[in-house]
């Protein structure tokens, strides 16, 4: 099974990172081709040719993008991009000492939205102590994600 499935991150301390790359893993154990990205690496633009995507991401400070991805975000906010294309699923790393818990994830999720990309997955969000909550949303979305390219795969 081949796919077009791009994995995104955007980290502060390397957690959304290595998730990310533990997700590529996954999806290879499946057979499923994935590519790893920074999002600091790409203009939101780039997302108009995706087909299937999730982003693993952290927030920082009050609800923010990480400090390498803010160019991107901002980007994202100024745009007006045309995702009906492309499914995704979002896990978020957060802290709840801080005010707006997950405030980057939760906001990339209503941006992707507004411009038509389709949830594939409930958004996720996760505290300091994630390995669980991750290990429940990769649960979750791989067998989504390896019926739908089957099924993409033989029409």
């Amino acid at each position: 099974m081949s796919s077009d499935l791009t994995i995104y991150f955007g980290t502060v301390t390397g957690n959304a990172e290595s998730l990310a790359f533990r997700a590529q893993e996954r999806a290879q154990a499946a057979g499923i081709s994935a590519t790893l990205v920074n999002l600091a690496e790409i203009s939101p633009d780039q997302l108009i040719t995706e087909g299937h995507a999730l982003f693993v991401v952290s927030t920082w400070g009050d609800g923010e993008p990480p400090m390498d991805v803010e160019t991107f975000y901002y980007d994202l906010e100024a745009s007006d991009l045309d995702l009906s294309n492309l499914s995704y699923a979002i896990f978020g790393l957060g802290d709840r000492d801080y005010p707006i818990f997950n405030g980057f994830a939760r906001n990339l999720d209503e941006r992707l939205a507004s411009f038509g990309a389709q949830a594939l997955y409930e958004r996720a969000e996760a505290d300091v102590f994630f390995d669980d909550t991750y290990a429940e949303w990769e649960a979750g979305i791989f067998p989504l994600l390896e019926e739908r390219l089957a099924l993409l795969a033989t029409a």
